[in-house]
């Protein structure tokens, strides 16, 4: 342009460059102020004028829009605190936002309030609350306390003031018997919490041993129920250490009886029932205990336990004897002793078998012999019969055979005899004639004959012949 480096005067020449090249840019920076401008409205337009979430980490300008279900608590700049509930649109000149937590209960549930002034309510469900800072102190979401037909709840709330001092605040005790689904009538109400004695293994070894505040709990059932006890330390007449296992079965009857007179009915139990079997157990040797055990059995043997349980309104419906262990040597000796007993015992057994077996082998061989020589018997019997049977029937062949020929023979004499006489009729034959001609028939044909005719007759009828018959 026309300027030194001492001086930053222009030119003649340089001053009309510079305006030409003013004159040509002047569209393009009126093009680059409304870019400008539009990319200012819109800033303006998102951060001012556009509604936008609330947001609890920081201060807000502009339209707020709260969504629907949310509600949110408003601190102005002025200090003030308003709560919002959605759905709802507002104007904020820096305003900070708290959104207030939702806390929503079924109907298996309720919400303890306690607001800031000390006061508490109970809010049964189905409900929901919004947990609001500057009214609400805390909130609690709680389950309702089922019950089922035999569970009871001992709960505790506060009654009238007493005339003797207004300012004291009674207490009643009330029962709740299931079925049903326990809400708590005020906030003063509280729920009585249980300790008894109870094991604490699950090993069928331990748990009959109890402990003090094992089990806790809040429900009372009435319906029957039964635990482990272990009684150790007990001695017998002899001096034996032993430890006696039972099961106790027992039924809650009465349960004002036992919230006034006891505080740990199975300590009293385990109390009772000690006392009854170091009473039974040591009045008896070691074998005689042994031999008496089914007693335990009954419920005959247990009076304090009995009474005691009476007493403080439970019910003891059964004692089952479970066993009893000893310490480890007189276990020992026990032990051997039993295996030498049960040793010989099967031995005893095995030769026991093996002569039953033995018996059984002769029995069935005499069985099979006495069978063997039936079946000979039976057979001989039977060939006997046969060949019996068997002449009975030749013989009545023959004589049906012999009676058949004889009646042919019969019949056949007959005939001839019928023959005879037809042909003397017929040919007038004399009883000698007839006789000689039987008698030639009965020889057979004849080598010669001589035939004498006599009388002068001719008739053939009437003369006679002989037949002479020469053996050659």
């Amino acid at each position: 342009f026309g300027f030194s480096l001492s001086t930053w005067s222009l030119s003649p020449l340089g001053t009309v460059k510079l305006m030409e090249l003013s004159t040509e840019l002047e569209p393009f920076m009126c093009c680059f102020a409304l870019t400008v401008l539009l990319v200012a409205a819109t800033v303006l337009w998102r951060l001012l004028l556009r509604p936008r979430k609330p947001d609890a980490d920081a201060t807000l300008w502009g339209w707020v829009a709260v969504p629907s279900g949310e509600r949110w608590n408003v601190c102005k700049a002025n200090g003030c605190v308003e709560t919002v509930v959605g759905p709802a649109v507002f104007f904020s000149f820096g305003a900070h936002m708290t959104k207030l937590q939702r806390i929503c209960a079924s109907n298996l549930e309720f919400i303890r309030v306690q607001s800031i002034s000390g006061e508490t309510d109970i809010v049964q469900g189905p409900a929901e609350l919004y947990v609001d800072p500057l009214v609400h102190h805390d909130v609690k979401l709680e389950q309702a306390t089922s019950l089922t037909d035999h569970e009871v709840l001992v709960v505790y709330r506060e009654g009238a003031k007493t005339q003797a001092d207004e300012a004291a605040r009674s207490v009643q005790r009330h029962l709740v018997h299931g079925p049903c689904l326990h809400v708590p009538v005020n906030a003063t109400e509280w729920i009585q919490e249980f300790s008894w004695h109870g094991s604490t293994s699950d090993d069928p070894e331990k748990n009959g041993r109890k402990v003090k505040g094992a089990t806790k709990f809040r429900k009372l059932r009435t319906c029957p129920e039964q635990t482990y006890i272990d009684v150790e330390g007990v001695r017998t007449r002899d001096d034996a250490l032993i430890r006696v296992k039972v099961m106790l079965f027992y039924r809650l009857h009465d349960i004002e009886t036992m919230l006034r007179e006891t505080h740990d009915p199975i300590a009293d139990f385990v109390n009772a029932l000690g006392s009854d079997i170091v009473e039974y157990v040591g009045s008896r040797t070691f074998e005689g205990f042994k031999a008496a055990t089914d007693k335990l059995n009954e419920l005959s043997s247990y009076q304090q336990l009995t009474s005691g349980a009476n007493r403080i309104g439970f019910e003891i419906t059964k004692v089952v004897f479970r066993g009893y262990g000893a310490p480890q040597q007189l276990q020992r000796m026990h032990d051997d002793a039993i295996e030498r007993r049960t040793k010989l015992a099967l031995d005893r057994e095995s030769q026991e078998q093996e002569q039953q077996i033995q018996d059984m082998k002769l029995q069935k061989e005499e069985q099979r012999l006495r069978v063997h020589r039936q079946m000979d018997c039976e057979a001989k019997t039977h060939e006997l019969e046969m060949q019996r049977n068997a002449k009975a029937h030749a013989l009545e062949l023959q004589r049906l055979m012999h009676e058949a020929t004889m009646k042919e023979e019969s019949e056949k004499l007959q005939l001839q005899s019928d023959h005879m006489n037809k042909l003397k009729q017929d040919l007038g034959l004399s009883a000698d004639q007839l006789t000689a001609y039987l008698t030639a028939k009965e020889q057979g044909r004849p080598e010669k004959l001589i035939q004498i005719l006599g009388g002068g007759s001719i008739d053939s009828r009437a003369s006679s012949f002989v037949q002479l018959q020469t053996v050659a």
